[in-house]
């Protein structure tokens, strides 16, 4: 009797990364803007609700977008046998994907500094004019 060679399988599918993701950008979402509420509680800035509120919103956007650019680069790579493409294969869709998360980072890093920044100056002009 012959024994069939064990197939490899993936360890994580696409699926059930998928359904993880899905789950972690609704509780990073609730997440977030508890913890930006959490945070308001400990400050004495007499806006402070509304800024707890506004961080923990800004830093919840970042799920649903990291969701979406999850979506995007599935699309990216996608296997269309009727179009002759296979993107996982492409020089210029891995290229265009370094470009296009590169670009949609510092995009983020550049509103979290920005926001951060003024964030500072609120917090600051609160303590001076309670």
């Amino acid at each position: 009797m012959r024994m069939q060679a064990e197939l490899m399988r993936e360890l994580v599918t696409i699926e059930a990364f998928e359904a993880w993701l899905r789950g972690l950008m609704v509780v990073g979402v609730v997440g977030s803007i508890v913890g930006g509420l959490l945070w308001a509680r400990r400050q004495r800035h007499p806006r402070r609700w509304q800024l707890g509120v506004l961080t923990g919103a800004l830093v919840a956007t970042l799920f649903p977008l990291l969701y979406g650019l999850w979506r995007f680069y599935l699309w990216r790579i996608r296997i269309d046998l009727e179009r002759d493409f296979v993107g996982l294969h492409r020089v210029d869709v891995l290229v265009g994907n370094i470009a296009i998360f590169a670009l949609v980072g510092v995009i983020v890093g550049a509103i979290a500094h920005l926001y951060a920044n003024w964030l500072k100056r609120q917090l600051t002009q609160g303590e001076r004019n309670p």
